[in-house]
């Protein structure tokens, strides 16, 4: 029993469930109200498609167990249970860039002892059911009446939570552990969602933007999404000063060039990985938490507004430079938002070394796009960047040199060849070593690691300091922004903030005034404890109120700022 027990509870111990300290020992109600189906039907001629049952639904719980536990971990929240689907295939993808022969092994040995766990777990469950139907009812029933006492007992009433250094909010938690309560109201999430997000598309406060508003003054429009920038580079009393150092060199040399800037930190969807997600958030508006809801976003993108479609309405041409996508099994390459032009890997012509996750260093992508397309497009331009080379693992930073076009000359440096010689599953066994660690120490992944967190500066200044090269050399009428899409994987801060900063830079200071009305300070410096200024979800409203307030027709109305965009009143209920 107690064996059953254990292997029913083992995700939530696997969780390290700050509020229950003991659930090797906590009781599942979900195992023994099963059990007992088990042992009734063991009573009965014909109860063994019963019994098969328990068994089916027993294995359907445990599984929906690990997947929450493995959900909540890698990205900080647990999704609708349909989200899967769309992750599996995800999972299919990274497994393969990463393949090699160990990686194989690892994955049959899950498989096996998977299916050993399950075989176990069946056997001792059949072998207890078949013991107790033996037993006379008189002996059973006293037992399954106070049991069904303390179910019921333990389901009411709670108990106080363990309290522990780095938790902020102490839940009661109940004395029984309960799944399938869990499991139908993801299920309900999932609908709820679908419902919301459809009405959300429907009714949205943006479908009046194409018409309503004619820019008469088109200045290019920027949007460089630095991989994994995060609040954390700033907080972190390790990397944080040089952070300030750098920033402040930045800004200056901008500022001496003519720019002005003004900066606040945006609230996230996600954490960790995905920035498809928070690209889409961005683009369109609408709070993008899931895979399953980007999907059903982009399959009614003609119907949804979004910045592309709009600045497409106005006369600008709209490219997309995404230097990582190349079509590969299990990938094809789509024209979500109708781009006018797509820069992809294949597009770019590099055939020099490999760098990191990414490949191409983001100097030589950016070299090559403003000199080969931005720059011969007449007429205004939008133009969305997310850059890869601070894409973890930041074991290799490329150089950066005077022009683009030498990188595909040069060889890798001799740490960058020691790195490639490196086993992947290695750089997964050391993050996932480096998270056991932070188990002990706060609420999700205690103190940062100091090597991977200076190699993760150091990935985030090298992108910093190629936008600013960039930038020194460009003149004209343009609105630049520069923003992380979310916090870095496996490195997060104590407060487990979704926040990343934003840098918003124009040649006319007049057209950061929207910016500053919501927050914005004023330069690129921010302070790690700085009040989240805005969420991913405004930013569509926010930067179409920039356009319109300094761009449009004498006498036009700027639209409203938008500051939660399109949030279904689902996400109340989402954990975030």
């Amino acid at each position: 029993m107690l064996v059953l027990n254990a292997l029913f509870v083992a995700p939530a111990i696997g969780k390290r469930i700050v509020e229950a300290p003991h659930l090797l020992l906590q009781p599942s109600g979900d195992f023994l109200v099963l059990l007992a189906v088990a042992v009734a039907a063991a009573r009965w001629r014909h109860g063994r498609w019963l019994r098969a049952a328990a068994v089916f639904a027993g294995i359907l719980l445990w599984i929906f167990s690990w997947d929450m536990l493995i959900t909540s971990t890698i990205f900080r929240q647990t999704p609708p249970l349909y989200d899967q689907a769309y992750l599996l295939r995800h999972l299919g993808v990274l497994t393969l860039d990463l393949w090699s022969w160990k990686i194989g092994l690892a994955l049959l040995g899950s498989a096996v002892g998977l299916s050993l766990v399950i075989m176990l777990g069946r056997r001792v469950f059949r072998t207890v059911t078949r013991e107790l139907a033996r037993r006379p009812l008189s002996h059973v029933l006293p037992i399954a009446i106070g049991m069904a006492v303390l179910l019921i007992v333990g389901t009411v009433l709670d108990r106080p939570a363990k309290r522990r250094p780095g938790v902020r909010h102490k839940p009661k938690q109940a004395s029984i552990l309960w799944i399938a309560p869990k499991l139908v109201d993801n299920i309900q999430q999932s609908i709820r969602m679908y419902e919301a997000l459809q009405r959300g598309i429907e009714e949205s406060p943006y479908r009046d933007y194409e018409e309503s508003y004619a820019l008469v003054r088109k200045p290019d429009v920027h949007l460089f999404l630095v991989e994994s920038y995060g609040r954390l580079l700033i907080a972190d009393s390790q990397v944080g000063p040089g952070w300030i150092e750098h920033i402040d060199d930045m800004q200056q040399r901008l500022a001496d060039s003519g720019w002005h800037m003004a900066s606040g930190f945006s609230q996230a969807p996600v954490s960790g990985g995905r920035s498809w997600l928070a690209e889409a958030t961005l683009l369109t508006g609408v709070w993008v938490p899931y895979e399953a809801t980007f999907q059903q976003l982009v399959a009614n993108i003609d119907r949804t507004p979004n910045l592309v479609a709009f600045l497409d309405s106005q006369g600008y041409e709209t490219v997309l430079l995404a230097p990582k996508d190349r079509p590969r099994p299990g990938v094809e390459m789509v024209n979500r938002y109708n781009w006018d032009q797509q820069i992809l890997a294949l597009d770019l012509e590099y055939t020099g070394p490999s760098y990191g996750w990414g490949i191409i260093p983001d100097q030589y992508s950016l070299g090559y796009a403003h000199d080969n397309v931005w720059s011969k497009i007449e007429g205004p331009v939008f133009t969305n960047f997310h850059m890869v080379s601070s894409h973890a693992p930041w074991k290799v930073v490329p150089e950066i040199v005077d022009d683009w076009r030498d990188i595909a000359k040069m060889d890798l440096p001799s740490e960058a060849k020691e790195h490639r010689q490196l086993a992947p599953e290695r750089e997964l066994w050391e993050r996932a070593r480096h998270y056991r660690r932070g188990w002990t120490r706060n609420a999700y992944m205690g103190d940062a690691d100091a090597l991977n967190i200076e190699a993760f500066a150091t990935a985030i200044h090298y992108d910093l300091e190629v936008l600013t090269r960039y930038l020194l050399e460009q003149d004209g009428d343009q609105v630049v922004v520069i923003m992380g899409d979310h916090q870095p994987p496996l490195l997060s801060s104590e407060d487990g903030s979704y926040d990343v900063p934003v840098h918003v830079l124009a040649r006319d200071p007049e057209m950061l005034g929207m910016f500053t009305e919501v927050g914005f300070t004023e330069g690129l410096r921010l302070e790690g404890l700085a009040p989240t200024t805005v969420s991913h979800e405004g930013m569509f409203s926010l930067v179409v109120r920039a356009l319109v307030g300094c761009c449009s027709t004498t006498g036009a109305s700027p639209p409203p700022y938008l500051a939660e965009g399109v949030r279904p009143d689902v996400s109340r209920h989402i954990k975030r």
